[in-house]
């Protein structure tokens, strides 16, 4: 126990006396930490996204001009009756209207110079299930000779799909690579700190100190400088979750998707591991090619 407690006090000492070059250090971690929680972020949400849409599915039916309203309601009362179908509602001509008015500022004027029937009249179908609009047959629930056009919905959600997949190989490359400049960075930096305190560390070779007793002090201030990186990272994803994306959830009315979530809790655990692994991992390189290097 006196042997560990003088470890600690050495990594303490050391940490306060190179307190710049630790900071450095600390703040390499965070910011690539940052980064890989941003990009969980962004993916997680967006993946949540893809998922309430795949399995929220909305066909939208638009009329023929020549369909009489009675045939409309007709209609509508027939898709209602149908097993596939949770909520079917009918949207007027003049409906359609004041919803673009209400989306669109400024357009208000050209729909009236245009007239009452520019937007076709629809229904506006949400299925029970996702999966029905990708592999059902909707010709008996929705006849052409009644429709112009018959808007299913899911084409542009497996495009998204598989650019979802796509950007994840890509972070996941690019997370290799910002983990790899830090791990770079901070075993440079830890190298200086070490070369700062080269006098002490022959001075224990002479005397006999063992490799681990002489590495454990730089091990032990890189796992604090992990371990502070990763809880300034997380502080900073917070600070993005609640500003930023915020924002972007009022700004684009995201309310049909659900409220945008912070990184899962294990991706938390993940970050704080990562930290301790790559303030570690440059200490030990660092101590080692310094050892390696010393004569």
């Amino acid at each position: 126990m006196s042997l560990l407690g003088h470890i600690l006090r050495r990594a303490l000492r050391s940490f306060g006396e190179n307190l710049y070059l630790n900071a450095v250090a600390t703040a390499v971690i965070a910011c690539a930490l940052l980064l890989l929680g941003v990009m969980v972020s962004l993916q997680t949400n967006l993946s949540q996204m893809v998922e309430t849409w795949s399995r929220d599915v909305h066909i939208s039916a638009y009329f023929l001009t020549d369909v009489p309203e009675a045939r409309r309601f007709a209609v509508r009362e027939r898709v209602a009756r149908d097993p596939r179908v949770a909520q079917v509602r009918y949207v007027s001509e003049e409906e359609a209207q004041e919803w673009l008015a209400e989306k669109v500022e400024g357009i208000e004027p050209a729909l009236q110079e245009l007239g009452p029937a520019t937007l076709p009249a629809s229904l506006e179908i949400t299925l029970h299930n996702g999966e029905d609009a990708k592999d059902g047959n909707f010709d008996d629930l929705l006849p052409k000779e009644e429709f112009e056009e018959v808007d299913m919905g899911q084409d542009w959600v497996v495009r998204f799909n598989t650019f979802l997949g796509l950007l994840k190989t890509l972070a996941a490359s690019m997370g290799a690579l910002v983990m790899g400049a830090a791990l770079f960075l901070v075993t440079n930096t830890v190298h200086l700190v070490i070369y700062n305190r080269r006098d002490e560390v022959e001075i224990e070779k002479l005397v006999g100190a063992t490799p681990g007793y002489i590495i454990a002090p730089f091990l032990i201030e890189g796992m604090v400088q992990g371990l502070l990186g990763a809880g300034l990272a997380i502080a900073g994803l917070r600070i993005f979750h609640e500003v930023l994306l915020g924002r972007l959830e009022a700004a684009i009315q995201l309310g049909m998707t659900g409220e945008l979530q912070f990184i899962p809790l294990p991706w938390v655990g993940i970050l704080l591991l990562v930290g301790l692994l790559v303030g570690l991992g440059a200490s030990g390189l660092a101590v080692m090619r310094f050892l390696a290097s010393a004569p």
